[in-house]
């Protein structure tokens, strides 16, 4: 084996200085890497705040044109979706298929049953 050394340094705080200068660039570069991720955590925090907003406007939106419709046609739709998932588990499907299949209905459950109770004409109370 022909390996070779090298010659000890003159100066034996040499090797001190380039461990100090190599803590001070990594100490920038974490210093870097952690303001860019405050940054990126609030630009995120800022979109999914916007963006479970949009989502809650649409579901009360999605939930109050479902509660207009005849309860005859909301069950209609709840069961052919709770029939379309029904059958894509029995064939095998993944299962985040069949969840999809029934998201519908359990929608339609959530908009059947908080809709607002309508008395009808003859059945106020009497005292």
């Amino acid at each position: 084996m022909n390996t070779t050394r090298e010659a000890p340094t003159s100066d034996p705080g040499a090797s001190s200085r380039r461990g100090r200068k190599r803590s001070r660039g990594l100490a920038r570069r974490a210093a870097g890497t952690v303001e860019l991720g405050i940054r990126t955590a609030g630009t995120l925090f800022e979109r999914l705040t916007g963006g479970a907003r949009v989502i809650r406007v649409k579901a009360n939106a999605t939930t109050s044109a479902l509660q207009l419709l005849p309860n005859s046609t909301l069950q209609g739709l709840a069961a052919s979706s709770m029939g379309l998932g029904a059958g894509f588990y029995v064939a095998g499907l993944p299962r985040l298929v069949t969840a999809a299949a029934m998201a519908p209905a359990m929608i339609i459950g959530a908009a059947i049953v908080v809709r607002p109770t309508q008395a009808s004409a003859g059945s106020g109370t009497t005292r």
